[in-house]
């Protein structure tokens, strides 16, 4: 797979991003692999190993950037009026500026791949831009506080399989309840159930799982006091065909962004 398979951007989060291969001959992420589950197994007293939690969840991701600082302008070409080494300085604060000059705001790093599509990642920066083995490669430490790549939105999903996209769990769904009495949904594996209790009002109820909230589709109101979940973690989706149960007659409809590890 060539570097150019790969199309790099980043910047403030929500806001306007930047071609990294402007500034860069080769930009890549030095570990791939989200960081591993948090928690721990109990010991319980006079039995061999641990009583196994198998419900973990997955740690916030600490990951390097690698950047190959390039020596010509964004065309290819040598312009500056320094030569080589100017477009290689001028490359450097420009990567600089990028990943250090606003601190208010959490970085996106945002990718290409020939797999995921365009994904995404907001990061904290945890150190400084600091040279590596050769003086035009670079590295930046990162701290992505969610720990997946997020993708493309999958919106609109109703009936009884749910299909995820990717290789991550979601974790983060919003589901929407429309012109029902005690409509539920239950995620079958993990008998985990999202209600809204009574008539659903007109416009429709929207459960945000991933902000922990239940408002009113129209004027935006709170509606908590008549949603009933059944887990603490009230409904996760596991990748590929989830099987669901509706009940409440109307409209259940489930909408997510796709993630990858």
């Amino acid at each position: 797979m060539a570097w150019s398979d790969w199309l790099y951007k980043a910047g403030p989060a929500g806001g306007t991003l930047e071609t990294l291969m402007d500034y860069c001959d080769a930009v890549r992420v030095v570990a791939e692999q989200s960081t591993g589950r948090r928690g721990s197994n109990p010991v319980v007293e006079y039995r061999h190993g641990e009583w196994s939690s198998p419900r973990k969840y997955v740690r916030a991701s600490n990951f390097v950037l690698e950047v190959f600082i390039s020596y010509t302008n964004a065309a290819g070409a040598v312009t500056h009026a320094d030569g080589a080494a100017g477009h290689a300085l001028e490359n450097l604060g420009n990567v600089k500026r990028i990943f250090g000059g606003n601190q208010a705001t959490l970085v996106r790093l945002e990718r290409t791949a020939p797999d995921q599509g365009t994904v995404y990642r907001d990061c904290e920066v945890l150190g400084e831009v600091s040279p590596s083995q050769a003086r035009h490669i670079f590295t930046i430490p990162l701290h992505a506080p969610h720990p997946f790549w997020v993708g493309a939105a999958d919106t609109g999903n109703t009936g009884t399989t749910l299909t995820v996209a990717g290789d991550a769990p979601i974790g983060d769904a919003v589901v929407t309840f429309t012109s029902g009495t005690d409509q539920k949904l239950t995620h079958t594996a993990s008998g985990a159930s999202i209600q809204i209790s009574g008539t659903t009002p007109a416009g429709g109820v929207e459960v945000d799982i991933g902000a922990g909230t239940c408002v009113k589709v129209t004027g935006g109101t709170d509606y908590s006091n008549y949603l009933v979940v059944s887990s603490p973690w009230w409904m996760e989706l596991d990748p590929g065909a989830n099987t669901v149960s509706v009940s409440g007659g109307g409209t259940i409809s489930t909408d997510w962004f796709t993630q990858w590890r």
